[in-house]
């Protein structure tokens, strides 16, 4: 393709729904239609039919209803762990299967531009961690494209809202409840910056969880209804219809305060009337369960902000996600904080933030790059900025004042959760190796922002004439930081060993400083002083290793995709 077919796309992969945007001509993002089941949202499906062939999307919903054995959802769950899935005796894992998603949209988009797919931003909840945030940018290696950004969804959302909005100046916070995760996070906008304040949430908390709720109830009315003695949830067939059913359900209660639910087991149909009282005190506790993170949420806010009123900080509260549709939602945090959320175009917002995100990027980063060690190379002079917005407006047709307002922003992001080493407190059992002595002391803190800067730790060694230290580099895993052991996950390639050490006494110093930059990249530098022996690490906190993403690379290149 030639030079003036560049485009830069946006892309919401989510749980249960993907969406891919880009910016028109006109300078406005616009969300390309899935070209099967013409929605402007894909279902994040995937169908394996062979061990050369998958269908994505809606096609591979209705196969869920058929093969169930051969369909993966929900696999945004599943994103910084290594699970794994065995189809036709290739091993697939979370990251090859959203590749897979992924290439299907950057396939239905490039026929709908014709345009080539290649630099993408992909958005992320603002709850994963570095894990499942470089693990979704490792998918997006692995479907073939140039990933320029990752970026939290609500920071998305808040860059469309606010320039759909145009208000000069205000602090919101994002209720986001997506298919599969939730997360709330306070955001403030002024005329020339973005800067996130603090974010919390859970990762297993979203709309399939409402689905599920449901579907269990109109299971158990289906086998009071038919007194079948089978055990409706061996029928993998009849349970993929059922969660259909519900799914269909939820969203219809949305809309109406009753809604006719149809279903067939062992040859008996059920016809069932369900209520939106009925689906609301189903789903109560899971509402809850949002308003909970919420105050959280606040009581972060008010620590950074040094306020003990920190709700009246709130000017706008932005509902994100189609599960807000929901009127409960709405409901509850006017009920509980007396707020008047809006609602901005929830399903679509995210994509079309990403576009714009998409674009900036390309005129702050492109040019400038990054330096052979992978940080940036600093701001662009106006001068500089000036020049390659003139070339991206004449690579991408977009109007030039369309690409500078949405390259005037500078955006701020925190850290969703907390890395520290691991400690031995001699305090409690002395220098003698006790598994409950061990603990995570934290260096960089959920909510910090990026890039962190150094934070320094005095370490100590544990006994006399001790020949090494080794450093153990932790995640936070819980929705709070703890320094115990289990409420934290090892970091992959994030250790090592000084030695070996001169003849110390016990308690000599080991100064250890940590730093994350705004891309993830962990650094740590540890140091004993006498010897000035050191050990540096510095990490991108992923899954998998190259050595493990080349193969996954060419198996999913050699696959053919289609809606």
């Amino acid at each position: 393709m030639t030079q003036e077919n560049t485009a830069y796309f946006g892309i919401d992969l989510g749980t249960t729904y993907s969406a891919i945007a880009y910016i028109d001509d006109t300078g406005r993002p616009t969300v390309i239609r899935d070209q099967i089941g013409e929605s402007l949202t894909m279902p994040s499906v995937v169908f394996f039919e062979s061990a050369e062939n998958v269908v994505v999307g809606a096609g591979a919903r209705e196969m869920a209803k058929i093969l169930p054995e051969q369909v993966v959802e929900r696999v945004k769950r599943q994103m910084g762990r290594e699970a794994q899935w065995e189809f036709f005796q290739r091993t697939h894992t979370p990251e090859s299967i959203s590749a897979l998603i992924l290439r299907n949209m950057a396939d239905y988009a490039r026929e709908f531009t014709q345009r080539e797919v290649k630099q993408v931003v992909i958005t992320v909840p603002a709850y994963f961690g570095m894990l499942e945030r470089n693990a979704t940018r490792t998918a997006g290696e692995i479907a073939g494209l140039d990933v320029i950004g990752i970026v939290p969804e609500p920071v998305a959302a808040a860059l469309q809202y606010e320039v759909m909005d145009g208000s000069p100046e205000k602090t919101i916070l994002v209720y986001d409840l997506g298919g599969g995760t939730f997360d709330t996070t306070v955001i403030r906008i002024t005329a020339d910056e973005i800067t996130v304040l603090c974010t919390d949430g859970d990762q297993e908390l979203g709309g399939t969880d409402w689905d599920d709720r449901l579907a269990q109830h109109l299971l158990q009315e289906v086998v009071s209804a038919t007194g079948a003695t089978e055990n409706p949830e061996e029928d993998l067939a009849f349970m993929a219809e059922l969660y259909a059913t519900a799914e269909k359900t939820k969203r219809q209660l949305s809309q109406a305060e009753s809604r006719p639910v149809v279903l067939r087991f062992a040859g008996k149909p059920v016809n069932l009337v369900l209520t939106r009282t009925v689906f609301e005190d189903l789903t109560r506790d899971l509402v809850d369960r949002t308003i909970e993170i919420t105050h959280r949420t606040l009581a972060a806010l008010g620590e950074k902000i040094g306020s003990a009123a920190p709700k009246s900080a709130i000017d706008e509260v932005l509902l994100v996600g189609g599960s807000t549709k929901m009127p409960i939602v709405a409901a509850r945090l006017t009920q509980e904080f007396g707020w008047t959320p809006q609602m901005h175009d929830p399903d679509l917002a995210v994509a079309k933030g990403a576009a714009r995100f998409a674009l900036s990027q390309a005129v702050w980063h492109e040019e400038a790059g990054p330096t052979a060690s992978g940080e940036p190379r600093g701001a662009l002079t106006p001068a500089q900025r000036e020049k390659r917005i003139e070339e991206l407006s004449e690579q991408t047709g977009i109007p030039g004042a369309a690409i500078a307002l949405v390259s005037e922003k500078k955006i701020t992001n925190v850290l969703p959760k907390a890395f520290g080493v691991k400690l031995y407190d001699t305090r409690k059992n002395g220098p003698e190796a006790d598994p409950d002595s061990f603990y995570i002391h934290h260096l960089v803190h959920a909510n910090d922002t990026l890039p962190s800067g150094p934070h320094v730790l005095d370490a100590e060694t544990m006994v006399a004439n001790q020949q090494s230290v080794m450093i153990e580099i932790y995640e936070q895993a819980g929705s709070t930081e703890s320094p115990d052991v289990s409420a934290n996950k090892s970091v992959d390639r994030g250790n090592g060993t000084i030695e070996p050490l001169p003849p110390l006494p016990a308690g000599s110093p080991i100064k250890i400083t940590m730093e994350i930059n705004s891309e993830g990249r962990l650094a740590l530098h540890a140091v004993e002083p006498v010897s000035r022996r050191e050990l540096t690490i510095e990490v991108q906190v992923n899954v998998l290793s190259d050595a493990e993403i080349a193969p996954l690379k060419s198996m999913v290149s050699s696959i053919a995709v289609r809606s």
